[in-house]
């Protein structure tokens, strides 16, 4: 028996089902409750699982299995709002700044998300929130039913094992590494430059000159400066905070002074207040990068690599003592096992030409705007194996309690469905 687990939908891949689903003319392949599963929501989950696993063709088991995936979504998200499952705004806003994060990680750059989606941030952040709080309520009733319910016993592991060790999937390469992480931090210098940018161009606003057409001259963030830095009606929690005390600071009209972000330095002007929601124009100048920033900590920690070598200090202390990594504070910057295939290649090759106990030289790691620098330690190489009792004990039993929690988590759904509505029309 072959042991198939969906796999979580990548941020990117989820946020466009939502930007193309429910298109017009979709088709409605299932009602849930008060919500609707439709064809072309359907296919989107269909092209993520293939190119997640690197498929050309899916057998109609999985294409089934994909079915079933969403539709419980689906029924878990109506029974959250039977029961009334509550997710405040600052609950919200925290998952979706993460979210927000996880995607311009994932395709390198916030200009490059803004241009993949052809919207800007903002906009993009309005169409997620929804589905986000969705999800959210549905993931809390999940966490409130099963989160540390699910106990297996060692000899549930054992039969677990036997029973599917033939499908169990292999390990891949892993290494077994320690950590010390800095953020590349924005240095006064370039903080200076940008603000003076700025100042500039609000000294043109005062004097007279159109907010739009300097926005779609000077403005950095692309997609809103082609219209002129318009970012439309947003509500509370939409903006990051130093944005958001501005721009519901604005009467109608008015221009900010140059307000400092993560992002860079704003000049915001307020076109249309209605409650909690706002219509608005910015101006982003970003802060520019110089190569002496970078300079600053690689020789920081090219210094704290030698003491490291030299005997001055451990790798665990220095960590504990350096690193901004907060999980590696606490570990003395030991990560565990990682699978190759989550590193980035280049990572990979330098690891692979270390001896155990020694240290790479500094590596950057990020996306394009936001990134640092750290040193890894070589533990151990672990070479591709079948999984095994002995060595991997730990990893048969997530897939056994997993494999426990499925059961579960279907013989609840069943009982679900006798109190929701569920007409499947396919």
């Amino acid at each position: 028996m072959r042991i198939l687990k969906i796999t979580a939908i990548p941020v990117f891949l989820f946020l466009a089902t939502i930007l193309y689903s429910q298109q017009e003319g979709d088709r409605i392949l299932a009602i849930v409750g008060n919500d609707i599963i439709t064809e072309s929501d359907f296919q989107y989950q269909i092209q993520l699982y293939a190119r997640q696993n690197q498929l050309t063709e899916i057998s109609p088991y999985v294409v089934q299995q994909i079915f079933q995936s969403i539709l419980t979504n689906k029924i878990i998200l109506a029974k959250a709002e039977q029961d009334s499952i509550v997710i405040s705004e600052d609950e919200i806003n925290r998952e979706l700044d993460n979210r927000i994060k996880t995607l311009i990680s994932q395709v390198g750059s916030e200009e490059k998300l803004q241009e993949m989606y052809n919207m800007s941030l903002t906009k993009i952040k309005i169409l997620l929130r929804d589905d986000l709080s969705k999800n959210m309520k549905a993931e809390k009733l999940k966490r409130q039913k099963f989160s540390g319910n699910i106990k297996v016993s060692d000899r549930e592991i054992k039969d677990f094992f036997e029973t599917y060790k033939d499908s169990l999937p292999q390990v891949n390469e892993e290494f077994e590494i320690a950590t010390i992480l800095l953020e590349r931090k924005v240095s006064e210098a370039e903080k200076k430059e940008a603000k003076r940018i700025a100042e500039q161009i609000l000294d043109s606003i005062k004097n007279g000159a159109d907010f739009s057409e300097l926005a779609r001259r000077n403005s950095q963030d692309s997609l809103s400066a082609i219209e002129g830095g318009d970012l439309g009606y947003a509500k509370k929690g939409t903006f990051v905070k130093e944005f958001e005390d501005a721009v519901f600071s604005l009467s109608p009209g008015e221009v900010s002074g140059v307000v400092e972000t993560e992002f860079g330095y704003h000049i915001i002007k307020l076109n249309e207040k209605q409650g909690d929601k706002v219509k608005s124009q910015h101006i982003l100048i970003r802060f520019p990068k110089f190569e002496s920033s970078d300079f600053e900590t690689i020789n920081f920690l090219d210094e704290l690599r030698t003491r490291i070598i030299s005997g001055e200090i451990t790798f665990e202390d220095a960590a504990k003592q350096y690193s901004q990594d907060p999980q590696a504070k606490k570990t003395g910057g030991y990560a565990g096992k990682v699978s190759a295939e989550l590193l980035d290649s280049s990572t990979v090759e330098k690891l692979r030409l270390l001896s155990a106990g020694q240290i790479t030289n500094p590596i950057r790691v990020g996306s394009d705007t936001q990134y640092g620098y750290e040193i890894i330690k070589l533990i151990d190489i672990i070479p591709p194996h079948k999984l095994t009792l002995k060595d991997d004990y730990e990893r048969v039993k997530a897939y056994a309690a997993n494999f426990k929690e499925n059961k579960e988590m279907e013989k609840w759904i069943n009982e679900l469905r006798e109190s929701i509505y569920v007409d499947v029309k396919m």
